[in-house]
């Protein structure tokens, strides 16, 4: 290992550490409470550190962004990976139900209100992304059962995440609601839509 690989290394780790920091401060805080100073508090470090590896505020938040979709679909789709259709549904709902209550995906939705032109860069180009796996995820659960959706797949995948979303915002407002009712109600809805 070179010098030169050697700092690359600790400046890729330095930045993971102080995206989980970020992540620590928006789940417990809200992602408006984020600020360069509670994010270096939370990673005990220096204003002056985060803003050696982040342009500022608005390249972390946009840095968060793509950081948080990775994550999110990823676990999606490795949760679907080994389904059936005995289980497909359940492994989906196992899926959000940690999703929702890691708190990652509410972070990733309150981020949708960031205005700068990083961030609403990032933040296209994540709801390109999380609508590709929403479609993908219409698709493995229709195909799994034998079913063809009467619907194009890209509008099942669009209601999709935006119920999915949905519930993101009222499990955050109503904690005790039982959101599994309304995800068994929403999918038993979109597989009326089969031929």
């Amino acid at each position: 290992m070179t010098v030169s690989s050697g700092a690359s290394e600790r400046a890729t780790d330095a930045r993971a550490r102080l995206l989980e920091a970020a992540l620590r401060c928006a789940v417990r805080d809200g992602s408006g409470a984020l600020s360069l100073q509670s994010i270096a508090s939370e990673a005990s470090v220096s204003k002056a550190l985060i803003l050696y590896h982040f342009r500022g505020k608005e390249q972390l938040l946009a840095t968060i962004i793509e950081w948080l979709t990775e994550r999110i679909l990823s676990r999606e789709v490795v949760a679907l990976a080994e389904s059936s259709a005995m289980s497909v549904l359940d492994d989906y709902w196992r899926w959000l139900a940690a999703e929702l209550k890691a708190g990652e995906l509410g972070v990733l939705v309150e981020l949708t209100q960031e205005r700068g032109a990083d961030a609403v860069a990032a933040l296209a180009a994540s709801a390109h992304r999380r609508h590709e796996t929403a479609e993908g995820t219409i698709t493995r659960v229709f195909n799994l059962l034998g079913l063809s959706p009467r619907l194009a797949v890209p509008m099942l995948g669009a209601c999709e995440l935006a119920f999915r979303d949905g519930l993101v915002v009222g499990a955050a407002r109503e904690p005790d609601r039982n959101v599994r009712v309304a995800f068994d109600v929403f999918w038993l809805s979109l597989l009326s839509l089969a031929k």
